[in-house]
Parts: C-alpha cells; sequence; structure tokens
C-alpha cells in the first residue's frame, strides 16, 4: 500500500512539474525568435538600392521592460550583389504608457565589398531616440568613385512601439 501511494504521488508530482518546463521550454523558443520586421527600399540613379529593415523585440507581458530596436540599412550595386551592412541598435527603458528612455546607441559594419569602407561614424542618443551617421566610401584606385551617407534614426514610443 506505501509503495502505491508512494506511485501515485510520484507520478503526481513528475506531471505537475513537467508542465512548467515543457511551457518554459516553447518559451525559450518564441524568445529566441523575437524580432517584428518591416522594410523599404531606396533606389539611386546608379542603378544601386538600399534595402532598410526595421527590426523590435518582442515586448514581454510586463509594464516595465527593455526593448531593443534595430534599423539595418542593405547597400547592393546594380548587379544586385550586397556591398555593406550598417545596423543601428537602439536600447530602450519602457514603462508601458508611462515613460520611455534610450539608454543605448550602438552599431555595427560588416563590408562585403572591399572596394566599399567604413570613413566616418557617430553613435548618440537623446530622450527615447538612438542616432547614428555614418559615411561609406567606395574607392578604385585610391580615387573615390561613389559616396553613400547614412543619417539614421529609431526610437521608441510610450507603448514600445518601435520605428
Amino acid at each position: 500500500m506505501k509503495k502505491l501511494v508512494s506511485l501515485v504521488i510520484a507520478i503526481v508530482f513528475l506531471t505537475f512539474t513537467m508542465i512548467p518546463t515543457i511551457y518554459a521550454e516553447n518559451n525559450l523558443v518564441t524568445i529566441s525568435n523575437n524580432y517584428e520586421i518591416s522594410s523599404y527600399t531606396e533606389y539611386y540613379e546608379d542603378g544601386s538600392y538600399a534595402i532598410t529593415t526595421i527590426k523590435q523585440s518582442v515586448t514581454p507581458r510586463a509594464t516595465s521592460y527593455v526593448k531593443v530596436g534595430e534599423r539595418i540599412v542593405d547597400l547592393y550595386n546594380s548587379s544586385d550583389e550586397l556591398q555593406w551592412t550598417y545596423k543601428l541598435i537602439g536600447t530602450f527603458n519602457v514603462v508601458e504608457g508611462v515613460s520611455v528612455v534610450c539608454t543605448e546607441s550602438t552599431y555595427s559594419s560588416v563590408i562585403y565589398n572591399d572596394s566599399w569602407s567604413l570613413t566616418d561614424h557617430n553613435n548618440s542618443y537623446s530622450n527615447n531616440i538612438a542616432y547614428g551617421t555614418a559615411t561609406y566610401k567606395k574607392k578604385v584606385l585610391f580615387i573615390t568613385t561613389n559616396t553613400h551617407d547614412i543619417d539614421l534614426s529609431i526610437g521608441c514610443d510610450l507603448y514600445g512601439n518601435v520605428g
């Protein structure tokens, strides 16, 4: 009888401890895929174009949280070859419906075509907006043949919406 009671208690205990574990594992998958995306394309006279993408972390179910937003620019040449990528990242502390403050502005840059270089860059933040400026130059035989200036901002509103 004691073995049967112990077995029933063990089964009940394992059943209730497995449910939160399964739920937590599903949350981890959701958190690892935590971006909402929108984008637009800008075309240039030389046939090149830039795709600007906005990503934001999914808002957690809380009244106070950290929100991360990214504005990414990918420059392609007229042959659809990726030349470089610039990413502005803003980190925001949000108290839902009450306040939002930008706490950090960072960037990353990847150059895929060696004729391009990042020649100037600056990051800043103020209130609820992160700012980033950059200058990319393309040189052929030490002569600058193309220049792209980036002047981006990304903000967050009182409800955690990044744009």
